[in-house]
Formats: C-alpha cells, structure tokens, sequence
C-alpha cells in the first residue's frame, strides 16, 4: 500500500469482495463462509487495517467485548476454556473480558443490572447455576447469554453428559471387581458456587457399579474439599481402610493427580494393587498414564461462542441445549502397567 490511512475499501479491494461482507467479517456475523472469513482477515493482517472500534462503538452501540462470569480461574479447567473462549471470539473480532466470581461480595457487585459484567454485547457464565446466583434466576441485564458446563431451561447451554461421563467410568472400573471407592469434591448445594457436574459424575459411576452387580456403599464415597492435597487426605484414608487390590475413581483428574502422589509415596504398584480413573483428561494425564475421561473443553468453548453471536443476531431464536459426548481414555494407571511421572 502506498501513503495514507488503509481503510474498509482497500481491505475490500485485496481480499476480493465488497466492503460489506468486511464489515461482517469485523462485526462477527455467522453467516459468513470460513473461506471468505480466512480471506478478509489476511487482508486485514497484510494490509495493517486497524478498525476504529471507538467509532464502532459510537455507530452501532456494540462493545466487541464479550464477558465470560466464571467460579474461579487458574486450574486446568478453566484455562483451557478460556483460551478456547478467547481464541474463537477472536475470530470475529471479540475480546473476552473475565470475571471470576471467587467470593459473596463479587456476586452482591453482579446482582446489580448496572455492574461491570452487563457492559457487554453477550454474556458467557461457566459452572454457575443462574438459579443459585440470581433472584428468580434471572441475569440481572437483558442481554444474550450462554451457560457452559451448566444446564438451565430458560438459556442455551452447553454442557457434556457429566452422568455418562461417571457411568463409562464405572463400567470400566467393573470390568475387574475389587473393593472400590469414589474420590469426590465437596460440593455444598445450598450456595451459589454448586453446579452439580460432580454429584452427576458419581450417579453415573454408582449406576454402572449397580449394573455390573457390585453396588457402591455410602461409607466408600469419600468426600473432600477442592485443594492441591485433597486427594492425598482420601487416598489415606482408604488406604487405612481397605488392603488389597482397590479401584478408585477420581472425580476430576486434579484429585487424581494427588490420590497418584500418595500411592507412589507408599511404593503401591498403580495399574495393579491399585487401579486409578480420572475425569476430565487434563494435557498432563497421558504424561502420567491417567485413564481419565475425557470431556473435549477446547470444543465446548468454541461451540458457545458461536452459539452466542447466534443469538445476539437473532434474539428470538429457539433455545438451544447442546450435550456433548464424553470419552474414556484408557491408560496405565488401570491395565495393570505403573504409571509414569
């Protein structure tokens, strides 16, 4: 390009279409082939193109800014849907603004329609029941919203089938009968923090347990708080309890991660005396030969983007609930072979 300012017309210009289909591209409208979308944002890359978003703001009253409401940030969970939140809004030319909830107070600050969250052309919430958090579980600002790794019937969501998730467990761990345990984190039901996605996991792994004639008793599902050592104080604990071959199913990989640490502190043989199941298949679970289930995160973000700019471009549309299949990876830690570092 020569001298001067590269504008929506030059962008038109090299990528080979008209000035309107940029301005989709750059407001995030769905309804544009990945080719053509691929095409305009090399334009934009190659010439230098810098939208005025401040003007586009004043012209449209769209933000570009999505906020993603959240528990907490930090573990594998999170970062990873985030990433994949951030790098798909990107795509259309959205920033993701974070708001992790972390305590009573912040959610006091988001029950009011004028909070900083609701400043925003759409709405993302993560593992947060709106019931829990809202009065009559109604968002406080009428905006587009989707709820990921949460089910609610008033909002699209997009979730993985958390009970099936547990039941491929279970009917793993059956296949050889041992005494067997469930490593669960506490989830307290009458605060707003509760999603249930681990009460769920457990109701698929009792059923499948229950199929394979080998019910699982009450006092075998031990209960502990979401921390870096709380796998560790319930692998003791059932270690206390039971000798012998045991199965253990951990309801998240992290919890998993520490029940592994204190069997290799004991010198006990993973995959043999013990057996191990995870849930999520966290990057470093195969790294650790972790059977694990695994839900696809990366897509689940992804998939509630694009459901979300649906719905800011048709508010009217039918609800969507969008359920995604989990898979078992099966490694090491329950074929019989030691697992790795």
């Amino acid at each position: 390009m020569g001298q001067g300012k590269v504008t929506i017309l030059d962008v038109a210009k090299h990528a080979g279409v008209v000035p309107s289909t940029v301005s989709r591209v750059l407001n995030g409208y769905p309804d544009v082939s990945e080719e053509t979308r691929t095409r305009v944002l090399k334009a934009i890359e190659t010439l230098g193109y810098k939208p005025n978003r401040a003007a586009r703001v004043f012209r449209t009253g769209r933000t570009q800014t999505v906020s993603l409401i959240l528990p907490m940030v930090g573990t594998d969970f999170y970062i990873r849907l985030i990433n994949a939140i951030d790098g798909e809004l990107a795509r259309y030319d959205y920033d993701a603004a974070l708001f992790p909830l972390l305590s009573q107070r912040r959610l006091e600050r988001y029950r009011d329609p004028g909070a900083l969250p609701y400043h925003a052309d759409g709405l993302l919430i993560s593992s947060l029941n709106p019931d829990h958090l809202f009065p009559g579980g109604k968002i406080p600002a009428d905006l587009p919203t989707v709820l990921i790794d949460i089910y609610h019937p008033a909002y699209d969501t997009v979730t993985v089938d958390n009970v099936k998730g547990g039941y491929l467990a279970g009917e793993h761990l059956a296949e050889r009968p041992a005494e067997t345990f469930a490593v669960m984190v506490e989830e307290r039901f009458n605060t707003p923090f509760a999603s249930g996605v681990f009460r769920d996991r457990l109701q698929g792994f009792k059923q499948a347990l229950l199929d394979a004639g080998q019910p699982l008793p009450e006092e075998n599902v031990i209960t502990v708080e979401f921390s870096w050592d709380g796998g560790r104080i319930a692998a003791r604990e059932i270690l206390n309890r039971c000798r012998g071959p045991i199965n253990v199913f951990a309801s998240c990989d992290l919890l998993a991660r520490d029940v592994m640490d204190e069997l290799r502190h004991r010198d006990l043989p993973i995959g043999r005396e013990v057996r191990l199941m995870g849930f999520d298949d966290q990057p470093w679970a195969e790294d650790c030969n972790l059977s694990t289930v695994r839900q696809p995160i990366e897509a689940m973000g992804a998939f509630a983007v694009k459901l979300l700019l649906k719905r800011m471009k048709e508010p009217d549309r039918k609800l969507t609930h969008k359920v995604f299949e989990p898979q078992l990876a099966v490694r090491g830690s329950t074929k019989g072979g030691e697992s790795g570092g």
